[in-house]
């Protein structure tokens, strides 16, 4: 089920590691090995995805995490770094291989940049 929630803000150029846990309806881990993750940031509601500001995917691979329900979703320095200050729109969709996939928004809601104060590009 999807929820509305503004993530923690964190300063453009920062590395950003959300951590996820899969879980079924008694609580106990969904191997999520082979599953795909979307993050998507947009400005406004009625961009499309070819204008989103940010868009990362992402398998979880084999192994005990994934095996466990665990992973994370990185948002690299350089990818953060390339992101005007601001506040933006954000979801989470989970996507489960198949024919056809089966794609679940996890979570959506809004997530402040805030301006960082160091370069080093002489900008």
């Amino acid at each position: 089920m999807a929820g509305q929630s503004t993530l923690s803000p964190f300063y453009r150029g920062d590395t950003k590691v959300f951590t996820l846990s899969f879980k079924d309806g008694a609580g106990n881990p969904i191997d999520i090995t082979g599953h795909e993750l979307w993050f998507t940031m947009k400005k406004a509601v009625d961009d499309t995805d070819a204008n989103a500001v940010l868009q990362k995917q992402i398998v979880f691979p084999a192994g005990t995490d994934s095996e466990n329900g665990t992973g994370a979703l990185t948002l690299n320095s350089d990818e953060t770094g390339a992101i005007e200050p601001g506040v933006y729109l954000y979801d989470v969709q989970k996507v489960i291989p198949g024919s056809p996939p089966v794609v679940a928004t996890l979570m959506s809601g809004k997530i402040n940049i805030l301006p960082d104060i160091t370069r080093t590009d002489g900008s």
